[in-house]
């Protein structure tokens, strides 16, 4: 979408700092390493639909976005509409990357959790 970013003081730039938690430095090493899921990552369906909505500001208005993608996320939707939205997004989002970059991007993944009975303590 080379014409919306034309301009470095964009609010699209803000739009895709607002899809991210923390604060507003898009470099890793500026940010701890979270130590639980959140934004898109986030258990929480309610925490996560203010990220999706904000991923969805910024694909709506790509080319070919799909029509069932036209409309917002509403504030009180359940957590399978919330999914099924974030499922949606992710799928279109990655073929146009694909697309444009020859590879797929990198997407938000959950924090791994210590398998069952292991502890750094066990011997």
């Amino acid at each position: 979408m080379p014409s919306l970013w034309s301009n470095q003081d964009s609010e699209w730039l803000n739009h895709i700092q607002q899809i991210f938690p923390g604060d507003l430095e898009l470099a890793m090493c500026a940010e701890p390493f979270p130590q639980q899921n959140q934004g898109l990552s986030s258990s929480n369906f309610q925490l996560k639909w203010e990220y999706i909505q904000n991923l969805w500001v910024l694909l709506a208005v790509w080319p070919g976005c799909p029509s069932d993608l036209a409309e917002p996320i509403m504030p009180l939707a359940s957590s399978l509409h919330v999914w099924a939205m974030e499922k949606k997004l992710a799928i279109f989002y990655v073929q146009p990357f694909f697309d444009n970059f020859g590879c797929p991007p990198l997407l938000p993944c959950l924090i791994p959790t210590a398998p069952h009975g292991y502890s750094s303590n066990s011997q």
